[in-house]
């Protein structure tokens, strides 16, 4: 197809028209929104926000409310309790009554002092017999028996038990050694103080004593103190034997009283 000189050809002029009339078309749609959206009832601009601290409600009357809280108080500390210290080097603490005096002390048999066992129970000192044998010659309770070695006639301060020379000799009870020596007439003597104060005498010993037997050692009931000897020169003639002798308050005793 020709086209005229300086024309405009008809496809322009057609694309044109067309964007004319959309324009047209899109400008009349835009009215009748604006229209539409202009005769809506438009709203009243609220007030602005406020933030308002929440309010805590009365409690209802005739209801018990929880009482508030105390604070803790200090209670005070319990007072200290005085602590006893131990006594040193082992030694052994007896209970007192604080009501009570101390009885005098004695001897064993009837006038031995009772002690407190367990259960506060009295009883009386106990003494066992220091080696077994017959009693050869028996205590005299003051009077006069006739002696083979002096041949006179004297009181017999003790009992002779017979027994071989060498026989153990043993504490009768606990006590404290108290003196060792050698008497002109008894021989080698081994003295023994005991806890309710009665004193054993055990004479007629060998020449010497156990090991660890000495002045202020304490024995226990049975401990070996020495053996039988042959050194009582007042008692020489006589068959071998211990010479027991026993003392409360300065009195010589029977011992066997306190074995028996």
């Amino acid at each position: 197809m020709s086209r005229a000189k300086g024309g405009v050809s008809k496809g322009n002029m057609l694309l044109a028209l067309v964007l004319a009339g959309t324009f047209l078309a899109g400008s009349a749609t835009y009215l009748a929104v604006k229209d539409s959206i202009s005769k809506l009832p438009q709203e009243e601009p609220s007030e602005p926000y406020l933030l308002i601290p929440q309010q805590t409600e009365d409690p209802p009357t005739g209801v018990a409310q929880p009482p508030e809280a105390q604070p803790l108080q200090e209670t005070a500390a319990p007072p200290e309790l005085p602590v006893e210290e131990e006594p040193a080097n082992g030694a052994l603490l007896t209970a007192v009554p604080p009501t009570e005096e101390p009885s005098e002390q004695s001897g064993g048999g009837e006038d031995a002092v009772p002690v407190l066992a367990s259960g506060d129970a009295p009883v009386k000192q106990l003494y066992i017999k220091p080696l077994e044998g017959a009693i050869s010659k028996p205590y005299s309770a003051g009077e006069l028996v006739y002696s083979q070695t002096l041949g006179d006639y004297r009181t017999h301060t003790g009992v002779d038990i017979a027994a071989k020379v060498g026989a153990k000799v043993r504490a009768m009870a606990d006590g404290t050694v108290t003196d060792i020596y050698t008497d002109d007439l008894l021989g080698s003597v081994i003295e023994v103080t005991h806890t309710d104060g009665t004193i054993s005498r055990y004479c007629n010993l060998l020449e010497g004593h156990a090991a660890g037997i000495k002045t202020g050692v304490a024995v226990k009931m049975g401990d070996i103190l020495s053996g039988v000897g042959e050194t009582a020169l007042s008692e020489i003639a006589e068959e071998a034997h211990l010479h027991l002798e026993v003392y409360q308050k300065g009195v010589s005793v029977d011992p066997v009283q306190l074995f028996q």
